[in-house]
């Protein structure tokens, strides 16, 4: 018949030994380097690829930006930006993951905006896709 307390103190002994050691990691200054400009990047230039609906495409700025006021007055809860894309300005709106989730959004403005599309978007920003 084998001692039962031996196991238990095997067991006992290995977690202090466990708990006494220290883990030492040496890296590459470079790698450090690397690793520190990719986490300061995304920490300044957050974005993911997805998708917005093109509300309106125009040369006018100032005919995006009324369309803009009109969407956000309509629509406050969904994001709505405009970009310029020489020579065109765009109002893009909302923030979806799928083409399909965009496509899914366009009978609820259809209405006001007719000729609405799907745009790819492969910035953007985190905060968007909980608005909606």
């Amino acid at each position: 018949m084998k001692n039962p307390i031996f196991p238990i103190f095997l067991l006992c002994l290995c977690f202090s030994s466990a708990n006494a050691q220290e883990v030492q990691i040496n890296e590459d200054p470079a790698v450090a380097s690397m690793v520190q400009a990719w986490s300061n990047d995304n920490r300044t230039n957050p974005g993911i690829d997805g998708w917005r609906l093109q509300v309106v495409a125009s040369p006018d700025r100032q005919q995006v930006e009324q369309a803009e006021l009109r969407f956000k007055t309509l629509y406050p809860d969904v994001p709505a930006a405009w970009v310029h894309e020489k020579p065109y300005y765009k109002l893009r709106v909302g923030a979806f993951r799928t083409r399909f989730e965009a496509q899914a959004f366009i009978p609820a403005i259809g209405d006001e905006f007719p000729g609405v599309y799907p745009a790819k978007d492969p910035a953007i920003h985190p905060r968007d896709f909980l608005k909606n």
